[in-house]
């Protein structure tokens, strides 16, 4: 049985913010393709977090992917407004399959966390070795002039339905381009940017660059190896010239 996950602390920069307080630490896995993903949008927090609970969730693509709760959860839990609930049961059906999660957390208006249960698209999320389940957690951090979003997907590998594997590192980018669209869909629900958000005239008011990958656990690998491998090849060269 495989040893529990590793995990490294990400420790947000409080500059930028309203309430330095309110920025916490993060985690974010170093074992298997899991990743983080970290953007801001010029919107509030509270805001953010209700477009992400509401039942047309913000960034999904409503025109081929449909989102149902399949089982209730805590009904006490539940934010007003909000189709989802602590516990609740949800399936995303998708052009080539579904996907079927449960919501492990709901903090409003910090932190959402879902549990997947069962996989069956194309490509798929595939749990650990020692039987964790793929999870994926947005969390928000309020900031002077927006919201800083943080998505980890905590998972071993992605595979393909041939068994073949699509790394953390390819998917992260596709994932990175995908919340592009973020802000703008925030503008089409209609909220305001901040000021201090807004767009500086070459890119649309409320929409914002890709997200960057912070550290995905597949490049923490590789990180590791180039450096041991310089470390190993420096002691080699150095042996080398005390035996010359």
């Amino acid at each position: 049985m495989a040893s529990p996950a590793k995990q490294m602390t990400l420790h947000i920069p409080s500059g930028n913010t309203s309430d330095p307080a309110q920025m916490t630490a993060r985690q974010y896995i170093d074992e298997g393709d899991g990743f983080t993903l970290i953007f801001k949008l010029p919107y509030k927090r509270q805001d953010v977090f209700a477009e992400l609970i509401a039942e047309q969730q913000l960034g999904v693509d409503h025109s081929n992917i449909t989102i149902s709760v399949t089982r209730p959860g805590d009904e006490t839990s539940k934010p007003t407004g909000s189709a989802l609930s602590q516990g609740c049961e949800r399936t995303v059906n998708f052009p080539d399959g579904k996907v079927v999660s449960e919501l492990v957390e709901l903090t409003w208006p910090s932190m959402i966390k879902w549990r997947q249960l069962t996989s069956q698209r194309d490509t798929n999320m595939i749990g650990k070795t020692d039987g964790e389940l793929p999870t994926v957690a947005i969390a928000l951090d309020e900031l002077a002039d927006g919201t800083s979003i943080r998505m980890t997907y905590d998972f071993y590998q992605i595979q393909h339905k041939d068994g073949s594997v699509l790394d953390g590192p390819q998917m992260s980018k596709l994932l990175a381009q995908a919340t592009a669209g973020w802000g703008a869909d925030m503008e089409r629900r209609g909220y305001k940017a901040s000021m201090a958000g807004s767009g500086d005239g070459a890119t649309p008011r409320g929409s914002l660059p890709n997200a960057t990958v912070v550290r995905a656990a597949g490049q923490v690998q590789k990180d590791r190896a180039d450096e041991d491998s310089m470390k190993a090849e420096m002691m080699a060269k150095a042996r080398a010239a005390a035996g010359s």
